[in-house]
């Protein structure tokens, strides 16, 4: 793969990452303002949020490296009637655009609860919608390998599996931050690490497992197809099988360190330094494992006619 086509995995990773992100984030903030109260939430997922539009930011920046003229992107937006690019752009712009508002008044007005809840939510929402555009555009006739329901899940589950250790990371990292400077919130900190980090290793766990599923029902089904689908079947098991076998050799392991941090916070009751590296490990393995199966989606698919 050239630049070119390096640009279309990271951007639909980096955007499926910054979605399932916010919504995990959302979901323990929730949790976390019933239990803890407003006003630490919203230090809690200050940063969080910023990276989640750092991570928006970067992925279409780098969707740009695919346009032979990219000035020209905008152009593409204007078919919001019949075409799933058009609404694809839309919605990740939209979602940019809420993201931004958000962070702005995460970091810069206090209060505003309520505003910045259903910005959240908004922003969720739309971003799913992005995703769901995203995969339209693969349910191609001419690519037999992509032309499947199967493409929506795969790509919505990925948003959830890396959305939920990614949001563990950046818990991590944010508790680190209030422990040098020393913020008296710390404890309270630790709490919500505590309290959601079994839940998250559990989405984790739920989604790395159905994605072997449905990989598994993904093989059966191209044994089943036609020529161009038998081909696509005879790369992923023939030229690409280490890599295939990596990806999830790469998952597993992810999850599996991340479950086992999870289990020891459970039984221990207590936050320390010693949890981070499973954690960041968890991640990292994770998200290479999710890379290899992107480039696996693309490098497999073979195209019929014209």
């Amino acid at each position: 793969m050239n630049v070119r086509e390096w640009a279309l995995p990271v951007y639909t990773i980096l955007m499926q990452l910054a979605v399932g992100t916010l919504l995990s984030l959302w979901l323990t903030r929730a949790f976390a303002t019933r239990r803890y109260g407003r006003s630490l939430t919203e230090h809690v997922t200050r940063i969080p949020v910023l990276a989640v539009l750092i991570t928006v930011i970067v992925a279409i920046i780098g969707s740009h490296f695919h346009l032979s003229r990219p000035i020209l992107s905008m152009l593409a937006a204007l078919n919001l009637r019949s075409s799933w690019l058009s609404r694809e752009i839309f919605f990740t712009i939209s979602f940019l655009l809420v993201i931004i508002s958000l962070t702005c008044l995460q970091w810069l007005v206090p209060g505003l609860d309520r505003l910045k809840t259903v910005l959240g939510w908004l922003g969720i929402v739309l971003g799913g919608l992005s995703i769901y555009s995203m995969s339209k555009i693969y349910l191609l006739p001419t690519h037999s390998s992509w032309n499947s329901p199967l493409t929506v899940v795969s790509f919505l589950l990925t948003a959830l599996l890396l959305g939920a250790t990614a949001v563990a990371v950046l818990l991590v990292m944010e508790l680190k931050i209030s422990e040098v400077a020393d913020d008296a919130e710390t404890a309270v900190r630790r709490q919500i690490i505590q309290h959601t980090f079994v839940w998250l290793a559990g989405v984790a766990w739920v989604t790395a497992v159905a994605h072997l599923l449905l990989n598994l029902v993904i093989i059966v089904r191209l044994n089943q197809g036609d020529i161009s689908a038998q081909t696509s079947l005879m790369l992923m098991l023939g030229l690409y099988q280490p890599l295939f076998g990596m990806r999830y050799i790469a998952l597993f392991t992810g999850v599996g360190w991340f479950g086992l941090a999870a289990f020891v916070l459970y039984r221990q009751r207590k936050v320390n330094y010693e949890i981070s590296n499973p954690i960041y490990l968890a991640c990292l393995l994770v998200l290479i494992a999710e890379i290899m199966g992107r480039f696996l989606f693309y490098a497999t698919h073979v195209r019929v006619g014209i």
